[in-house]
């Protein structure tokens, strides 16, 4: 079976090592690299499977360096920041980052989201082609075509999407959708699915003030999926 290739972004040398080794450790192949130059470097190089992606690097942000890697790669970013980064944080997110855990975390933590986030986009990809109410989702191109337009959604829209779609028939919290999409319970706010949702809701409507497919939000129900068809009957 093929080794995972990690790219690790981290300034801090000690921590940079610390990381790599206890990834080498649990199986993976990891580039490393402490600035954003490197960064670009090794990614000329390689493809990576996933990256961890610290956000204030010696040479730049590293949400630059995520909104560049988002026209080329789907492979999950997730951020590694510090409690003050908030602002950072969502940028991040907006920008296509998947995910992010906050420093200091344990390595448990981190390993375990490392595998979720590996796990689902494995799991997308060998899933065959759906659709709806003019939606088409394309699960192993992690494509998504709304009356044959391209929503260009990055990867995580994309699976949050495939989760609606799928449970249209009832309503699931942020709580319940980060533990689908993202495989493990959530983070202690719910920044990472509503800035995704956010996003998400925008591409549906496409430039318009309200589309025909939209994503409903309930009080404490939570989201769901929703055509104009069906709101007309319900």
């Amino acid at each position: 079976m093929r080794r995972s290739t990690l790219l690790l972004v981290e300034d801090s040398k000690e921590v940079l090592e610390d990381n790599r080794k206890a990834l080498v450790a649990a199986g993976y192949e990891v580039l490393a690299a402490s600035t954003l130059a490197g960064a670009r470097e090794r990614l000329a190089r390689r493809q990576p499977d996933l990256i961890l992606l610290d956000v204030l690097l010696p040479d730049g942000n590293g949400v630059e360096l995520c909104r560049e890697l988002r026209d080329s790669t789907a492979a999950p970013i997730l951020f590694l920041t510090s409690l003050g980064e908030s602002e950072q944080i969502v940028e991040g997110l907006r920008a296509g980052g998947d995910d992010y855990v906050t420093k200091p975390y344990r390595m448990e933590e981190l390993l375990a989201r490392v595998e979720a986030q590996l796990r689902r986009t494995e799991r997308i990809r060998g899933e065959a082609a759906e659709g709806v109410g003019g939606l088409t989702l394309d699960a192993r191109a992690q494509r998504a075509f709304l009356e044959g337009k391209d929503l260009l959604l990055k990867p995580k829209e994309f699976q949050l999407l495939c989760v609606l779609l799928r449970g249209r028939d009832r309503f699931r919290t942020a709580e319940e959708l980060y533990q689908e999409v993202w495989g493990l319970d959530a983070n202690a706010d719910a920044r990472t699915v509503l800035v995704h949702i956010s996003n998400l809701r925008a591409k549906l409507r496409g430039g318009r003030e309200e589309g025909n497919i939209q994503i409903q939000r309930e009080g404490s129900r939570g989201y769901r999926l929703t055509l104009e068809a069906e709101k007309e009957w319900e």
